[in-house]
């Protein structure tokens, strides 16, 4: 039983050094897609196509159009 309680603490510390200890290995991360993961945003393009109203944006917090062809967040978003 000894054995046991020394090498749980030992396996518990190693965890817990190795989730406290660091920075991510991956600085960002970029998702190519269609339209289920990437929304577009074209509000700086000169194009007849917008989406800078309503319904668009309709789920977001203050329920404004962001330029996003989409209601709200996708996955992607929340990655």
């Amino acid at each position: 039983m000894k054995h046991s309680t020394y090498f749980l603490t030992f396996l518990l510390l190693i965890v817990v050094f190795n989730v406290t200890k660091g920075q991510p290995l991956v600085p960002a991360l970029f998702i190519f897609g269609d339209s289920v993961v990437d929304a577009g945003n074209n509000n700086n393009l000169e194009t007849i196509v917008k989406s800078n109203f309503p319904p668009y944006g309709r789920d977001f917090k203050n329920n404004m159009p962001t330029g996003r062809f989409c209601n709200g967040k996708l996955a992607a978003d929340f990655t």
